[in-house]
């Protein structure tokens, strides 16, 4: 991380050090033109003066960023010096402004109110003072004046700070946001690969107390899908959690719909499946589709009791339509509740752009219908 930063740093300086140059060279040039037309009425630009200047230009734009109010303390006494000393009025007293300006927008108005503050009134009490030995009129006010201005630049820099930390808070929400969003998506994962590994396996350790005494060779088998369900989710989760990879990455599509329902199947669930070759042209859709069909037959083997399903991914039109239904315990009058499950199918069809259908059926039993755009998300 420290690597990383180096450049960014180091440009960042050349930045600070090539603007610093640039703005010392303009102040300069503007003194000397601000001294000719004060000739006469202010001591002339020597080589003390410009090195005055040069200072308190490459100060106040060089520390900006990394010592603000020192770099405003140092601007401070090589302007207030060029001032006493008689040199003519001039740009120099826009480093002033530069200095508090930074201060007042990268430092809190705890430390900025007070620093700037006490910058105004030595900048001011400077300027009075040498007013006082020149013969102008109402010293005091022009004073005042100079300090009025020396306002503006804290007000902008303190705007600056506001705006600047309403973005960043506006940034942590939006990353909070997407952060809620990332956890919500991995549980659903998880609920979806360990609630249909724990049916299963649920399901053949019924099988093998059921039979444990008078067949063998059940049990062996009720045994054997437990390892094989067991491992499979394991591997599954473990990849998801290792990886955190988007949705899809490595999820199976169309292709695996065939090994998750002999899964199923070898847990005791009768399923007919009835897949014709579909050609999708986003394999997302593909992704959903499995993980409507592993959902649903999740569902009935937790909850519809003894019962037969029926899987049936076709094309219609525009569509992926894909139709799970079971002869269970489902009753017309008595609608389901979305669950988890029932919410993340919803939720996965909805954002490729589909629509899904979840209730009873008329005669007993329940159905899911998904459909699911060919072209993906709109």
């Amino acid at each position: 991380m420290a690597r990383a930063l180096r450049p960014v740093m180091t440009r960042r300086l050349l930045v600070d050090l090539a603007l610093a140059a640039a703005f010392a060279v303009a102040v300069v040039l503007l003194s000397i033109s601000a001294a000719g037309f004060q000739e006469g009425r202010a001591r002339p630009l020597d080589a003390v003066a410009v090195v005055l200047v040069v200072l308190a230009a490459l100060v106040s734009v060089g520390l900006r960023r990394v010592a603000p109010v020192w770099g405003l303390a140092l601007v401070l006494v090589a302007v207030n010096a060029y001032l006493l000393a008689g040199y003519p009025y001039g740009p120099v007293q826009l480093c002033i402004m530069v200095s508090i300006y930074q201060v007042a927008r990268l430092r809190p108005s705890r430390l900025s109110v007070p620093v700037c503050a006490a910058a105004a009134v030595l900048a001011s009490g400077v300027v009075l003072l040498r007013l006082s030995g020149e013969d102008v009129q109402a010293p005091v006010l022009i004073a005042l004046a100079w300090a009025s201005w020396v306002v503006v630049p804290w007000t902008l820099g303190a705007l600056a700070r506001v705006v600047a930390a309403s973005r960043e808070r506006a940034r942590r929400v939006l990353v909070d946001g997407a952060a809620v969003q990332e956890r919500m998506r991995l549980a659903g994962e998880v609920h979806d690969i360990a609630g249909h590994g724990f049916a299963v396996v649920a399901m053949q350790a019924g099988i093998a107390l059921q039979v444990l005494d008078d067949d063998p060779e059940q049990v062996r088998a009720s045994l054997a899908a437990i390892r094989t369900t067991s491992t499979g989710s394991l591997n599954r989760l473990r990849s998801m959690l290792e990886s955190v990879a988007p949705p899809g990455a490595d999820d199976p599509g169309l292709d695996g719909i065939t090994a998750l329902v002999d899964e199923v199947r070898a847990a005791g669930l009768d399923v007919e499946l009835d897949l014709g070759p579909v050609d999708l042209p986003v394999r997302q859709v593909g992704v959903v589709a499995h993980r409507v069909v592993q959902e649903s037959l999740t569902n009935v083997l937790l909850h519809a009791g003894p019962t037969r399903a029926d899987v049936h991914i076709d094309v219609d039109g525009p569509d992926l339509r894909v139709q799970v239904r079971d002869r269970g315990q489902g009753s017309p009058t008595q609608p389901p509740t979305d669950g988890l499950g029932l919410t993340g199918m919803r939720e996965r069809v909805e954002a490729l752009g589909g629509r899904l259908a979840a209730g009873p059926r008329d005669g007993g039993g329940f159905a899911v219908v998904a459909h699911l755009p060919l072209g993906g998300a709109p």
